[in-house]
Parts: structure tokens; sequence; C-alpha cells
């Protein structure tokens, strides 16, 4: 973790530490939030769109704070108790920026990036797990930490001697990843996927692909990329850069390659990886490539790993991204951490495989999907081939939640599954109250969206029925 004191502070920054006497007193760590800020912390007050951190000093300083970093618009610092370190500089976000970049410079460990539309928590994590069962001293970034407010904050926690550190970043604009990876300096790149992400502000998947690769270009020709063989857009745009790849994939030829073979009467991927069978325990078809990806990157790094320890390795994976549940003979496939139209096919295709198992004879499948967010102009049309696809697949009952999705809703019934197959709610409550009031036990619900779309408040409350009717 970062631990500094405020004259060093002041020269990386290039700010103006305003009482001398606090030029030898330590900080160790940062927080932009004053709620969950810890002793010792240096506070850093950013503006952003819904709020202004300066706001929140007295705050901060009350729970303990090192000392402030502000800037000086609008600030009264005679209202500010002269007891604690006060740091002035011109702009604060840019100012915490180059402190993660310079506490970045001053580690030894080999750090990793891993980019994609899909599945960078999930392959972060993976990653993380497999490089820490042979090194103990392995980091990743918490959570989502992942944009350009919130990888300066996973920097900054990184242990001084990590040996490798395992990151995701994440974009929605052009020239966003240049900056991540100027910051973040990573030594190995791992590109998972590419699709229709953001495509309010990146236009195309072929601008998302560009935008992605832009973590490639930033490490230079000399260091390992790791790609997705299996991904047209991506390795198309990747041909246009004068260098080498590694890749990994299922159905093209790559230099880490995985067989199917099908899905375990628990619901989860069952695949080989040179000749070892493996059980992903996670649901989804998609799963296979984050295994995979981590098992690449971990082999590209010089580790010794037989695909016999992945079935051992204690992976800690984040909620909502493909966890099974069994409550009292109900089953629930939470997959709703996110959603866009390349995962939300896979997941349902995966489903419907699913429900075809022995072990699911005389049980009712129910999907439950809300929007595909930040789709741009072309979200309707996304939404619609989706419900083609619910009409083909047509689950014994289908309900969809909100008003992009009533998109899906209104193709599903002109493609011919019936009004008894298929509801459309605008809100989660509705939709809540309607599956609770039409499912039973024995039931298999799998849930799919986008996060914003709330879901998981629907999950939460079937849990409780399904406890309540034990």
């Amino acid at each position: 973790m970062i631990k500094l004191d405020f004259a060093a502070l002041a020269e990386i920054v290039g700010g103006e530490l305003l009482d001398k006497r606090f030029n030898s007193t330590f900080f160790e760590g940062v927080s932009i939030d004053s709620r969950t800020i810890s002793p010792r912390q240096l506070f850093i007050a950013i503006r952003g769109e819904k709020t202004d951190g300066h706001k929140y000093i007295s705050d901060a300083i009350s729970r303990g704070a090192a000392g402030l970093m502000l800037d000086r618009r609008d600030i009264n610092l005679t209202s500010i108790s002269k007891d604690s370190p006060i740091l002035i500089v011109p702009d604060t976000h840019g100012a915490m920026i180059r402190l993660a970049s310079g506490y970045r410079a001053k580690l030894s460990a080999d750090i990793i990036a891993i980019t994609g539309s899909n599945g960078k928590t999930t392959t972060k994590e993976i990653a993380f797990a497999i490089i820490a069962s042979k090194y103990s001293s392995t980091y990743r970034s918490p959570g989502n930490l992942n944009n350009l407010f919130g990888l300066p904050l996973a920097i900054f926690s990184m242990p001084y001697n990590t040996r490798y550190g395992v990151f995701e970043l994440g974009i929605s604009i052009p020239g966003e990843m240049i900056k991540l990876a100027g910051m973040l300096h990573p030594d190995i790149a791992v590109i998972t996927n590419i699709g229709p992400t953001h495509l309010e502000t990146l236009g195309t998947v072929e601008n998302v692909a560009e935008a992605k690769l832009e973590l490639v270009d930033s490490i230079g020709a000399s260091k390992p990329a790791i790609i997705n063989a299996d991904e047209p857009v991506l390795v198309k745009a990747a041909r246009r850069r004068n260098r080498k790849y590694i890749t990994y994939g299922i159905d093209f030829p790559a230099d880490f390659t995985a067989r199917r073979v099908g899905i375990s009467d628990d619901g989860f991927p069952v695949i080989e990886i040179e000749g070892t069978a493996i059980k992903i325990r996670l649901f989804g078809d998609h799963q296979i490539y984050n295994i995979l990806a981590g098992f690449a990157l971990a082999r590209t790094l010089g580790i010794n790993i037989d695909p016999e320890e992945l079935n051992h390795i204690n992976y800690q994976f984040a909620p909502y991204r493909g966890e099974i549940e069994n409550i009292h003979s109900l089953t629930i496939i939470a997959d709703c951490y996110n959603a866009n139209p390349v995962s939300m096919q896979s997941g349902l295709e995966t489903f419907s495989g699913y429900l075809k198992n022995s072990s699911m004879r005389g049980r009712r499948g129910i999907a439950v999907l809300g929007d595909m967010l930040e789709l741009g102009s072309a979200s309707p049309e996304y939404h619609r081939e989706i419900g083609k696809l619910l009409a083909r697949l047509d689950f014994p009952m289908t309900i969809a939640v909100g008003p992009l999705s009533r998109d899906m809703y209104e193709a599903a019934l002109q493609s011919g599954l019936t009004k008894e197959k298929i509801k459309h709610f605008e809100e989660v409550d509705a939709a809540a109250e309607y599956l609770l009031n039409n499912s039973s036990r024995n039931d298999v619900v799998y849930f799919k969206a986008s996060r914003g779309i709330g879901l998981e408040k629907i999950i939460t409350l079937l849990k409780g029925a399904a406890f309540r009717q034990n």
C-alpha cells in the first residue's frame, strides 16, 4: 500500500503544502470517499458529476484522515482545521492519476492488464487465483475498480512487495485506454473479447476493438499480448498491428485451446484442456474462455500450472456473474451483473442446453431478462434479435423487464412465441410480483440483464419466498 510523507507527495503531484510543519507527516493509503475512509489515509476531494468531495472535508477529518488533497476552486480554507496537512493542487483528479503512476513506477511487480467487452472481472479473478496458487505475493484490483477513478485506488492498495499484480481496465470513451495504460504501465496485456458495448460513445463494434487494442499498442511489441482467437473483429483489428500475439480459443487454431465436453448435472460447463477434464464452477458457455484466458496467461508468465490443478483452485467469484444456487429444490442462476447481445445470446443458449440435461427432466425453465444498456441507436434491433432467439428457444416462461425490453418482447411475439409464454413489465417490482405468483419450487430460473436494471432485487425476493415455503 502506498505510504508517503507530504513533502514527497507535494513533489510528485506538483502541489503546495500549506504548512511545512507537516513535511514529514506520513499517510498510508488513499480514499476519495469520506464515508469509508480509514485512519491515516489521504483524503482526495474529487469534483464529480453528481457530487463534490470538497463538501465532505470535515467528515474525512473526523474519521481520522491523515491529510487532505484539495483544489483551490471556491474553497474557504479558513474554515478548515489547520491541525491536518493540506495539499493544494490545480486538479485533484489529475493529481491522483499522477500519484498512482508515480507509485506504480516504484514497484517491481509484473503487472497484468485485462480488458474486453465481457468477462474482465471473472478472468481477473481466475487469473489471480491461478497465479496466487503458486505465488502468495500476488495482488488483484478489488471489485471492478477499473476506470480513471477506480484504477488509481486499486494501484494505491497494491502492497509494495507484490510479485504479480492483476488488474482489469474498463473504458467507455475513445482515448480512455491510453490514459489507463499510461498510469498502470502493464507488462502483459489480455483482451478477452469484443462486443457491442458502450456504443453510445464508441459508435461501432470495430471502434470498440480499436479502443481495446490501444492497451496492446501502449505496451509495445516486445511485451506479450494475449487475445481470443475466436473473436473475428478482434483478430482482424489485431492483425493490422505489426506484432506477434499469444492466442487462446476453442473454435479456431490457437496457442492454447480447450474442447467443449458438455454441461454437468449441476449446470456447470465441462471442458478438456490438454486432455484433462475441467468443470468450471460458473454458469455459461462463455466461462470457458475466461478460464482458458487465465490458463494461457499463467503459462505465458512461465508458471508451471497443470490443467488438473484448475479443478482444485480456490476461486473467489464476484456476485451475479454466473453463480448457481439451489434453495429447497428451486434453482436460481444469477448472471445479471452485465449484459450485451453477445453475452445474452450465449447465456440463453447455454440455459436452453442445460434444460435438456437428463437431470432437468420434469423441471420448468424460466428466463428473466432485462434491458441491455449503452447500445446506442442500434439498441432496438439488438433487443429484437434477442426476441427472435427467444421464439426459437421457446422457454416455458420468459419475463422481459424494462422499457428497452419491449422490443425484445414484441419481436418474440412476432416470431411465434405466445403471450402465455412471455410477459413484459416496465418495472422490476411488477416483474417480481408476477414471478413470485407464478413460480414453483421445482423451477430453474435464469436471470440476465445489465446491472442498471436491478434484477438482483427479484433474486432476493425469490430466495426469501423459497426459504419461507420450506
